[in-house]
């Protein structure tokens, strides 16, 4: 099925290698750099992403701030997010962020493409 994704991640060759994976699977993909510009392209997208896909880890506005906000709106709040990070604390900061699944990085592509798609 044919997805529409938003990628928030801040390193441009992981951003644009989660992008052409998820091109070459069919899907639709929207990129930001930082939270504030994840939050600024949900703001200006016709329709609403299928999934996010979220780095924590960011410049200008983190995950977590970007999740805290996109929580909080309830036009974006029923997006689920697939939260990817090499945090060591990962574990015990989920129950913070409340993600549909979490992706330890380098992430695994088959893991990604499934959960993307999920």
């Amino acid at each position: 099925m044919r997805r529409c994704i938003l990628v928030v991640e801040d390193d441009f060759y992981i951003r644009e290698s989660i992008r052409e994976v998820l091109e070459e699977e069919g899907h639709t993909v929207v990129c930001a750099e930082h939270g504030a510009q994840a939050l600024t392209a949900l703001e200006t997208m016709q329709t609403c992403p299928d999934v996010i896909l979220l780095d924590l880890m960011m410049p200008v506005k983190d995950g977590f701030q970007f999740r805290t906000e996109q929580r909080a709106d309830a036009r974006f709040a029923h997006i689920p997010v697939v939260v990817m990070s090499a945090d060591p604390q990962l574990d015990s900061r989920r129950e913070v962020l409340a993600a549909r699944s979490y992706l330890r990085k380098p992430v695994d592509i088959d893991l990604l493409i499934a959960a993307a798609a999920a």
